[in-house]
Protein backbone atom coordinates (compact mmCIF):
# COMPACT_ATOMS: atom_id res chain seq x y z
CA UNK A 1 0.00 0.00 0.00
CA UNK A 2 1.27 3.24 -0.89
CA UNK A 3 0.48 6.33 -0.49
CA UNK A 4 -1.42 8.77 -2.90
CA UNK A 5 0.66 11.74 -4.13
CA UNK A 6 -0.88 14.57 -2.16
CA UNK A 7 -0.68 12.28 0.78
CA UNK A 8 2.98 12.22 1.86
CA UNK A 9 4.49 15.01 4.31
CA UNK A 10 7.73 16.09 3.91
CA UNK A 11 9.94 17.01 6.82
CA UNK A 12 12.18 19.09 7.99
CA UNK A 13 14.10 16.40 10.43
CA UNK A 14 17.32 15.25 9.49
CA UNK A 15 20.67 14.72 10.70
CA UNK A 16 22.90 18.02 10.50
CA UNK A 17 23.93 18.84 7.81
CA UNK A 18 27.51 19.19 9.39
CA UNK A 19 29.81 16.12 10.77
CA UNK A 20 28.09 14.26 12.93
CA UNK A 21 31.00 12.90 15.31
CA UNK A 22 29.24 9.53 16.11
CA UNK A 23 28.41 8.80 12.51
CA UNK A 24 31.75 9.21 10.88
CA UNK A 25 33.48 7.29 14.19
CA UNK A 26 31.12 4.38 13.33
CA UNK A 27 31.53 4.34 9.77
CA UNK A 28 35.19 5.13 10.43
CA UNK A 29 35.18 1.70 12.37
CA UNK A 30 33.55 -0.72 9.86
CA UNK A 31 35.64 -2.48 7.32
CA UNK A 32 33.94 -5.29 5.15
CA UNK A 33 32.41 -7.45 7.41
CA UNK A 34 30.74 -11.20 6.10
CA UNK A 35 27.57 -12.39 7.49
CA UNK A 36 28.31 -15.15 9.91
CA UNK A 37 25.48 -15.54 12.40
CA UNK A 38 21.96 -14.29 11.13
CA UNK A 39 22.63 -14.93 7.39
CA UNK A 40 20.53 -18.13 7.22
CA UNK A 41 17.39 -16.24 8.16
CA UNK A 42 16.51 -13.76 5.67
CA UNK A 43 15.17 -14.93 2.34
CA UNK A 44 17.41 -14.43 -0.77
CA UNK A 45 15.16 -12.80 -3.68
CA UNK A 46 12.30 -11.55 -1.18
CA UNK A 47 11.77 -8.57 0.86
CA UNK A 48 12.29 -9.61 4.66
CA UNK A 49 10.15 -7.04 6.42
CA UNK A 50 12.22 -6.75 9.81
CA UNK A 51 15.56 -7.70 10.88
CA UNK A 52 16.32 -6.39 14.23
CA UNK A 53 19.66 -5.01 14.69
CA UNK A 54 21.77 -7.09 16.64
CA UNK A 55 22.93 -4.07 18.86
CA UNK A 56 19.61 -2.65 19.61
CA UNK A 57 16.75 -5.00 19.08
CA UNK A 58 14.30 -2.01 18.73
CA UNK A 59 15.98 -0.82 15.86
CA UNK A 60 14.92 -2.74 12.62
CA UNK A 61 14.82 -2.75 8.61
CA UNK A 62 13.51 -4.12 5.85
CA UNK A 63 15.97 -6.25 3.48
CA UNK A 64 15.97 -7.26 0.53
CA UNK A 65 18.80 -9.77 -0.92
CA UNK A 66 19.08 -9.81 -4.71
CA UNK A 67 18.94 -13.11 -6.82
CA UNK A 68 22.26 -14.64 -7.06
CA UNK A 69 23.18 -13.74 -3.52
CA UNK A 70 26.09 -15.04 -2.01
CA UNK A 71 28.66 -13.85 0.39
CA UNK A 72 31.42 -15.05 -2.15
CA UNK A 73 31.75 -11.16 -3.65
CA UNK A 74 31.17 -7.73 -2.14
CA UNK A 75 27.20 -5.92 -3.55
CA UNK A 76 26.57 -2.29 -3.48
CA UNK A 77 24.18 -1.68 -0.69
CA UNK A 78 21.06 1.12 -1.03
CA UNK A 79 20.11 2.09 2.26
CA UNK A 80 16.54 3.75 2.25
CA UNK A 81 14.71 6.20 4.51
CA UNK A 82 10.94 6.50 4.35
CA UNK A 83 9.30 9.73 5.69
CA UNK A 84 6.85 7.03 8.16
CA UNK A 85 8.85 4.42 8.85
CA UNK A 86 7.69 1.89 5.99
CA UNK A 87 10.77 0.17 5.44
CA UNK A 88 8.66 -2.92 3.77
CA UNK A 89 6.68 -0.70 1.77
CA UNK A 90 10.00 1.39 0.31
CA UNK A 91 11.87 -2.17 -0.46
CA UNK A 92 8.71 -3.05 -2.27
CA UNK A 93 9.01 -0.16 -4.19
CA UNK A 94 12.31 -0.50 -5.23
CA UNK A 95 12.60 -4.14 -5.39
CA UNK A 96 12.47 -4.78 -9.03
CA UNK A 97 14.96 -2.62 -9.68
CA UNK A 98 17.68 -3.66 -7.03
CA UNK A 99 16.72 -7.44 -8.48
CA UNK A 100 17.71 -6.39 -11.96
CA UNK A 101 21.15 -4.45 -11.31
CA UNK A 102 21.84 -6.60 -7.96
CA UNK A 103 21.67 -4.27 -4.98
CA UNK A 104 21.18 -4.84 -1.68
CA UNK A 105 18.30 -2.63 0.08
CA UNK A 106 18.41 -2.02 3.66
CA UNK A 107 15.48 0.50 4.57
CA UNK A 108 14.99 1.32 7.79
CA UNK A 109 11.76 0.74 10.41
CA UNK A 110 12.00 2.97 12.43
CA UNK A 111 13.22 6.63 10.75
CA UNK A 112 10.06 9.05 10.10
CA UNK A 113 9.32 12.59 9.92
CA UNK A 114 8.92 15.29 12.70
CA UNK A 115 11.64 16.24 15.24
CA UNK A 116 11.72 12.87 16.88
CA UNK A 117 11.69 10.88 13.81
CA UNK A 118 14.84 8.73 15.27
CA UNK A 119 16.56 9.36 12.06
CA UNK A 120 20.11 9.27 13.26
CA UNK A 121 19.74 6.56 15.40
CA UNK A 122 18.29 4.55 12.89
CA UNK A 123 20.99 5.66 10.56
CA UNK A 124 23.64 4.35 12.95
CA UNK A 125 21.97 1.30 13.99
CA UNK A 126 21.37 0.16 10.20
CA UNK A 127 24.99 0.75 8.99
CA UNK A 128 26.23 -1.03 11.60
CA UNK A 129 24.42 -4.37 11.69
CA UNK A 130 24.25 -4.25 7.79
CA UNK A 131 27.99 -4.14 7.69
CA UNK A 132 27.79 -6.62 10.33
CA UNK A 133 25.92 -9.07 8.84
CA UNK A 134 26.12 -8.99 4.93
CA UNK A 135 29.52 -8.45 2.48
CA UNK A 136 28.64 -4.83 1.56
CA UNK A 137 31.02 -3.16 -1.33
CA UNK A 138 32.75 -0.22 0.96
CA UNK A 139 32.98 1.84 -2.44
CA UNK A 140 29.56 1.10 -3.15
CA UNK A 141 27.31 2.45 -0.76
CA UNK A 142 23.69 4.40 -1.64
CA UNK A 143 21.65 6.26 0.44
CA UNK A 144 17.88 7.39 -0.88
CA UNK A 145 14.72 8.60 0.98
CA UNK A 146 11.46 9.92 -0.74
CA UNK A 147 10.25 13.39 0.95
CA UNK A 148 11.74 13.77 4.28
CA UNK A 149 13.64 10.35 4.19
CA UNK A 150 15.55 12.26 1.15
CA UNK A 151 16.51 14.55 2.70
CA UNK A 152 17.75 12.04 5.69
CA UNK A 153 19.87 10.25 3.21
CA UNK A 154 21.15 13.26 1.95
CA UNK A 155 22.29 14.26 5.44
CA UNK A 156 23.47 11.28 5.90
CA UNK A 157 26.03 11.51 2.87
CA UNK A 158 26.63 15.04 4.12
CA UNK A 159 27.91 14.29 7.03
CA UNK A 160 29.74 11.06 6.35
CA UNK A 161 33.04 12.36 4.16
CA UNK A 162 33.26 9.82 1.47
CA UNK A 163 31.73 7.10 3.17
CA UNK A 164 28.53 6.87 0.12
CA UNK A 165 28.92 6.67 -3.37
CA UNK A 166 25.88 8.45 -4.56
CA UNK A 167 22.48 9.79 -3.06
CA UNK A 168 18.82 8.78 -4.72
CA UNK A 169 16.60 12.09 -3.72
CA UNK A 170 12.58 11.29 -3.96
CA UNK A 171 10.24 14.06 -3.78
CA UNK A 172 12.51 16.07 -1.73
CA UNK A 173 16.49 17.30 -2.18
CA UNK A 174 19.18 18.74 0.67
CA UNK A 175 18.34 19.25 4.15
CA UNK A 176 17.62 23.39 4.66
CA UNK A 177 20.23 25.65 4.54
CA UNK A 178 22.54 23.22 3.68
CA UNK A 179 24.07 23.52 -0.28
CA UNK A 180 25.81 21.26 -2.17
CA UNK A 181 29.41 21.39 -1.18
CA UNK A 182 32.50 22.08 -3.08
CA UNK A 183 33.90 19.10 -4.10
CA UNK A 184 31.20 17.10 -3.50
CA UNK A 185 31.91 14.13 -3.37
CA UNK A 186 28.83 11.47 -3.61
CA UNK A 187 27.03 11.81 -7.01
CA UNK A 188 23.12 12.86 -6.79
CA UNK A 189 20.04 11.49 -8.84
CA UNK A 190 16.81 13.25 -7.98
CA UNK A 191 13.44 12.60 -9.13
CA UNK A 192 10.72 14.86 -8.85
CA UNK A 193 6.67 15.28 -10.36
CA UNK A 194 6.28 18.04 -12.35
CA UNK A 195 2.99 19.26 -9.49
CA UNK A 196 5.55 18.45 -6.95
CA UNK A 197 5.63 21.46 -4.47
CA UNK A 198 9.00 20.73 -4.54
CA UNK A 199 9.93 20.84 -7.90
CA UNK A 200 11.20 25.10 -7.41
CA UNK A 201 13.59 23.49 -4.78
CA UNK A 202 14.74 21.07 -7.80
CA UNK A 203 15.13 24.01 -10.41
CA UNK A 204 17.04 25.81 -7.69
CA UNK A 205 18.94 22.66 -6.53
CA UNK A 206 20.27 22.33 -10.40
CA UNK A 207 21.83 25.59 -10.79
CA UNK A 208 23.53 24.71 -7.69
CA UNK A 209 24.73 21.50 -8.18
CA UNK A 210 25.89 22.67 -11.60
CA UNK A 211 27.92 25.68 -9.93
CA UNK A 212 29.47 22.70 -7.30
CA UNK A 213 30.70 20.75 -10.97
CA UNK A 214 29.05 17.89 -9.07
CA UNK A 215 28.17 14.57 -10.58
CA UNK A 216 23.99 14.43 -11.14
CA UNK A 217 20.59 13.76 -12.89
CA UNK A 218 17.78 14.97 -12.16
CA UNK A 219 14.50 13.03 -13.58
CA UNK A 220 11.00 15.09 -14.18
CA UNK A 221 8.22 12.59 -13.80
CA UNK A 222 4.36 13.21 -14.24
CA UNK A 223 2.99 13.05 -10.98
CA UNK A 224 2.54 14.98 -7.42
CA UNK A 225 4.42 14.39 -4.13
CA UNK A 226 5.20 11.23 -3.57
CA UNK A 227 6.90 7.97 -4.54
CA UNK A 228 8.45 7.90 -8.36
CA UNK A 229 7.33 5.60 -10.86
CA UNK A 230 8.86 2.05 -10.84
CA UNK A 231 11.09 3.31 -14.72
CA UNK A 232 12.33 6.09 -12.76
CA UNK A 233 13.90 3.96 -9.93
CA UNK A 234 15.52 1.73 -12.79
CA UNK A 235 17.16 4.68 -14.28
CA UNK A 236 18.91 5.67 -11.09
CA UNK A 237 20.18 2.64 -10.10
CA UNK A 238 21.69 1.95 -13.84
CA UNK A 239 22.59 5.66 -13.30
CA UNK A 240 24.53 4.69 -10.31
CA UNK A 241 26.48 2.34 -12.35
CA UNK A 242 27.29 4.28 -15.03
CA UNK A 243 29.06 6.53 -12.12
CA UNK A 244 30.66 3.49 -10.34
CA UNK A 245 32.05 2.30 -14.10
CA UNK A 246 33.34 5.95 -14.56
CA UNK A 247 34.87 6.40 -11.44
CA UNK A 248 36.67 2.51 -11.65
CA UNK A 249 34.46 1.01 -8.83
CA UNK A 250 32.45 -1.72 -11.30
CA UNK A 251 33.83 -2.87 -14.58
CA UNK A 252 33.19 -0.76 -17.51
CA UNK A 253 30.26 -2.25 -19.66
CA UNK A 254 30.82 -0.85 -23.25
CA UNK A 255 27.62 -2.09 -24.50
CA UNK A 256 25.54 -1.00 -21.10
CA UNK A 257 27.33 2.65 -21.62
CA UNK A 258 26.53 2.99 -24.80
CA UNK A 259 23.04 1.40 -25.00
CA UNK A 260 22.53 4.01 -21.79
CA UNK A 261 23.58 6.54 -23.80
CA UNK A 262 21.31 6.25 -27.11
CA UNK A 263 18.28 6.13 -24.42
CA UNK A 264 19.55 9.55 -22.79
CA UNK A 265 19.95 11.14 -26.69
CA UNK A 266 16.78 9.25 -27.65
CA UNK A 267 14.61 11.16 -24.31
CA UNK A 268 16.78 14.16 -25.50
CA UNK A 269 15.50 13.97 -29.61
CA UNK A 270 11.63 13.80 -27.92
CA UNK A 271 12.03 16.91 -25.75
CA UNK A 272 12.59 18.81 -29.07
CA UNK A 273 10.04 16.77 -31.11
CA UNK A 274 7.38 18.52 -28.81
CA UNK A 275 9.55 21.42 -28.71
CA UNK A 276 10.11 21.25 -25.20
CA UNK A 277 13.23 22.55 -25.75
CA UNK A 278 14.42 23.81 -22.39
CA UNK A 279 14.02 19.59 -21.35
CA UNK A 280 15.64 18.59 -24.32
CA UNK A 281 18.69 21.55 -23.64
CA UNK A 282 18.79 19.64 -20.12
CA UNK A 283 18.92 16.11 -21.78
CA UNK A 284 21.94 16.88 -23.62
CA UNK A 285 23.75 18.60 -20.96
CA UNK A 286 23.06 15.38 -18.21
CA UNK A 287 24.13 13.00 -21.76
CA UNK A 288 27.77 15.28 -22.27
CA UNK A 289 28.27 15.57 -18.06
CA UNK A 290 27.27 11.52 -17.61
CA UNK A 291 29.35 10.03 -20.31
CA UNK A 292 32.39 11.72 -20.66
CA UNK A 293 35.40 9.49 -20.74
CA UNK A 294 33.46 6.75 -21.32
CA UNK A 295 31.75 7.38 -24.93
CA UNK A 296 31.23 9.77 -27.57
CA UNK A 297 29.59 12.65 -26.18
CA UNK A 298 29.71 14.85 -28.70
CA UNK A 299 26.89 14.81 -30.39
CA UNK A 300 25.04 15.70 -26.90
CA UNK A 301 28.05 18.77 -26.35
CA UNK A 302 27.08 20.21 -29.44
CA UNK A 303 23.36 20.27 -29.32
CA UNK A 304 23.39 21.09 -25.68
CA UNK A 305 25.89 24.64 -27.25
CA UNK A 306 23.23 25.03 -29.81
CA UNK A 307 19.99 25.12 -27.79
CA UNK A 308 21.95 26.99 -24.82
CA UNK A 309 22.05 29.67 -27.71
CA UNK A 310 18.29 29.85 -28.64
CA UNK A 311 15.40 32.18 -27.52
CA UNK A 312 12.84 29.49 -27.15
CA UNK A 313 15.24 28.10 -24.49
CA UNK A 314 15.61 31.52 -22.33
CA UNK A 315 12.08 32.12 -23.07
CA UNK A 316 10.95 29.23 -21.06
CA UNK A 317 13.61 29.50 -18.32
CA UNK A 318 12.15 32.65 -17.79
CA UNK A 319 8.54 31.36 -17.74
CA UNK A 320 9.70 28.09 -15.29
CA UNK A 321 10.90 31.63 -13.06
CA UNK A 322 7.70 33.25 -13.24
CA UNK A 323 5.96 29.51 -12.40
CA UNK A 324 7.54 29.36 -9.18
CA UNK A 325 6.70 32.99 -8.06
CA UNK A 326 3.59 32.32 -8.70
CA UNK A 327 3.09 29.59 -6.23
CA UNK A 328 4.47 31.66 -3.74
CA UNK A 329 2.13 34.59 -4.38
CA UNK A 330 -0.85 31.58 -4.39
CA UNK A 331 0.48 30.05 -1.00
CA UNK A 332 1.57 33.06 1.09
CA UNK A 333 -1.64 34.27 2.51
CA UNK A 334 -2.56 30.77 3.96
CA UNK A 335 0.62 29.82 4.79
CA UNK A 336 0.63 32.31 6.86
CA UNK A 337 -3.19 31.76 8.38
CA UNK A 338 -1.43 28.33 9.09
CA UNK A 339 1.08 29.45 11.48
CA UNK A 340 -1.30 31.23 13.07
CA UNK A 341 -3.42 28.17 13.71
CA UNK A 342 0.36 26.50 15.28
CA UNK A 343 0.71 29.05 17.65
CA UNK A 344 -3.32 28.96 18.31
CA UNK A 345 -3.82 32.42 17.65
CA UNK A 346 -6.79 30.93 14.23
CA UNK A 347 -10.22 31.57 16.15
CA UNK A 348 -12.66 28.90 14.57
CA UNK A 349 -13.91 31.76 12.03
CA UNK A 350 -10.27 32.01 10.37
CA UNK A 351 -10.14 28.14 10.53
CA UNK A 352 -13.52 28.04 8.54
CA UNK A 353 -11.96 30.56 5.54
CA UNK A 354 -8.93 29.15 5.32
CA UNK A 355 -11.22 25.50 4.72
CA UNK A 356 -13.00 27.53 2.23
CA UNK A 357 -10.08 29.01 0.63
CA UNK A 358 -8.25 25.48 -0.08
CA UNK A 359 -11.09 24.24 -1.25
CA UNK A 360 -11.14 26.92 -4.15
CA UNK A 361 -8.03 26.32 -5.02
CA UNK A 362 -8.68 22.33 -5.05
CA UNK A 363 -11.45 23.27 -7.66
CA UNK A 364 -9.00 25.56 -10.12
CA UNK A 365 -7.00 22.40 -10.06
CA UNK A 366 -9.56 20.19 -12.02
CA UNK A 367 -9.60 22.26 -15.33
CA UNK A 368 -7.51 23.37 -18.14
CA UNK A 369 -5.96 26.35 -17.03
CA UNK A 370 -2.63 26.35 -18.46
CA UNK A 371 -1.67 27.06 -14.98
CA UNK A 372 -2.78 23.92 -13.69
CA UNK A 373 0.26 22.68 -12.92
CA UNK A 374 1.52 25.73 -10.81
CA UNK A 375 -1.60 25.85 -9.14
CA UNK A 376 -1.46 21.57 -8.43
CA UNK A 377 2.44 22.53 -6.56
CA UNK A 378 0.83 25.07 -4.72
CA UNK A 379 -2.55 22.90 -3.47
CA UNK A 380 -0.23 19.70 -2.72
CA UNK A 381 2.69 22.41 -0.63
CA UNK A 382 -0.49 23.83 1.43
CA UNK A 383 -1.78 19.92 2.43
CA UNK A 384 2.23 18.92 2.71
CA UNK A 385 2.27 21.95 5.29
CA UNK A 386 -1.31 20.66 7.24
CA UNK A 387 -0.30 16.80 7.50
CA UNK A 388 3.54 18.30 8.91
CA UNK A 389 1.92 21.00 11.19
CA UNK A 390 -0.58 18.08 11.98
CA UNK A 391 2.46 15.51 13.08
CA UNK A 392 4.12 18.20 15.15
CA UNK A 393 1.20 18.69 16.72
CA UNK A 394 0.22 15.33 17.65
CA UNK A 395 3.77 15.10 19.05
CA UNK A 396 3.11 18.19 21.06
CA UNK A 397 -0.04 16.75 22.52
CA UNK A 398 -1.86 19.54 20.89
CA UNK A 399 -4.45 17.65 19.78
CA UNK A 400 -7.07 20.30 18.98
CA UNK A 401 -4.42 22.02 16.43
CA UNK A 402 -3.55 18.53 14.66
CA UNK A 403 -7.72 17.39 14.23
CA UNK A 404 -7.43 21.19 12.71
CA UNK A 405 -4.62 20.43 10.24
CA UNK A 406 -5.80 17.14 9.21
CA UNK A 407 -8.94 18.60 8.50
CA UNK A 408 -7.27 21.04 6.71
CA UNK A 409 -5.33 18.31 4.39
CA UNK A 410 -8.27 16.32 4.29
CA UNK A 411 -9.77 19.38 2.42
CA UNK A 412 -7.06 19.52 -0.15
CA UNK A 413 -6.58 15.96 -0.90
CA UNK A 414 -7.91 14.27 -4.02
CA UNK A 415 -8.64 11.37 -1.36
CA UNK A 416 -8.57 12.00 2.40
CA UNK A 417 -8.50 8.59 3.55
CA UNK A 418 -5.28 9.05 5.31
CA UNK A 419 -6.19 12.10 6.80
CA UNK A 420 -8.98 10.52 8.38
CA UNK A 421 -7.02 7.93 9.55
CA UNK A 422 -4.65 10.60 11.24
CA UNK A 423 -7.56 11.88 12.62
CA UNK A 424 -8.40 8.64 13.86
CA UNK A 425 -5.12 8.12 15.91
CA UNK A 426 -5.55 11.65 17.02
CA UNK A 427 -8.77 10.83 19.00
CA UNK A 428 -6.90 7.74 20.03
CA UNK A 429 -4.80 9.52 21.78
CA UNK A 430 -7.71 11.57 23.15
CA UNK A 431 -9.50 8.31 24.38
CA UNK A 432 -12.60 9.47 22.01
CA UNK A 433 -13.66 6.40 20.82
CA UNK A 434 -16.50 6.79 18.72
CA UNK A 435 -14.95 9.74 16.83
CA UNK A 436 -11.74 7.22 16.97
CA UNK A 437 -13.75 4.85 14.86
CA UNK A 438 -15.69 6.98 12.71
CA UNK A 439 -12.27 8.64 11.34
CA UNK A 440 -10.73 5.33 10.73
CA UNK A 441 -14.09 3.92 8.88
CA UNK A 442 -13.63 6.71 6.83
CA UNK A 443 -9.93 5.55 6.28
CA UNK A 444 -11.11 2.37 4.99
CA UNK A 445 -13.61 3.19 3.14
CA UNK A 446 -11.44 5.45 1.53
CA UNK A 447 -8.89 2.60 0.81
CA UNK A 448 -6.42 2.98 2.85
CA UNK A 449 -5.53 -0.22 4.88
CA UNK A 450 -2.25 -0.12 5.72
CA UNK A 451 -1.33 -3.46 7.31
CA UNK A 452 0.35 -2.07 10.55
CA UNK A 453 -1.91 0.96 10.80
CA UNK A 454 -3.16 -0.30 13.58
CA UNK A 455 -0.36 -1.35 15.90
CA UNK A 456 0.55 1.63 16.94
CA UNK A 457 0.74 2.53 20.71
CA UNK A 458 -1.98 5.29 20.51
CA UNK A 459 -4.75 2.16 19.86
CA UNK A 460 -3.43 0.01 22.64
CA UNK A 461 -6.05 1.18 24.86
CA UNK A 462 -8.59 -0.07 22.60
CA UNK A 463 -7.70 -3.34 21.37
CA UNK A 464 -9.65 -5.18 24.40
CA UNK A 465 -12.51 -3.22 22.94
CA UNK A 466 -15.46 -5.17 20.85
CA UNK A 467 -16.22 -2.93 18.42
CA UNK A 468 -11.87 -1.94 17.35
CA UNK A 469 -11.38 -5.58 17.45
CA UNK A 470 -14.21 -5.80 14.35
CA UNK A 471 -12.79 -3.50 12.65
CA UNK A 472 -9.47 -4.57 13.01
CA UNK A 473 -10.74 -7.70 11.58
CA UNK A 474 -12.12 -6.00 8.88
CA UNK A 475 -8.85 -3.66 8.19
CA UNK A 476 -6.76 -6.67 8.39
CA UNK A 477 -8.97 -7.93 5.48
CA UNK A 478 -8.58 -5.58 3.22
CA UNK A 479 -4.73 -5.35 3.36
CA UNK A 480 -4.45 -8.37 2.30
Amino acid sequence: MTFGPDQVPKSNNYIPASPTALLVALLALHPLAVAQTSQDQVLVGTVNPRVACSSDPTQSYALYLPPGFSTNRNWPILYFFDPFARGQVATEIIKAAAAKYGYIVAASNNSKNGPMGGSREAAIAMWDDTHARLPVDPHRRYVAGMSGGARVAVSVALSCGDCVAGVIADAAGFPPGATPPRPMRFACFGAVGDADPNYPEFVRLRRELDTASARYRIRIFEGSHGWAPPEVWMEALNWMDIQAMASGDLARDNSRIIATLQGTLARARAFESTNDLLSAFREYQSAARDFGGLADISVAKDKAAELEKSKAVKAAEKREASDLEAQQRIVRDPSTQMQKLSSGKLDTDGLLQLLAAISRLKNKTTGSSPDRLVLRRALTELVVRAYDSGQTCMQKKEYDSALAFFRLAAEGSSNAAFAHYQRGRVYAMRSRKQEMLTELRLALSGGFHDASALDGDEFRPHREDADFQALAAEWKQSAH
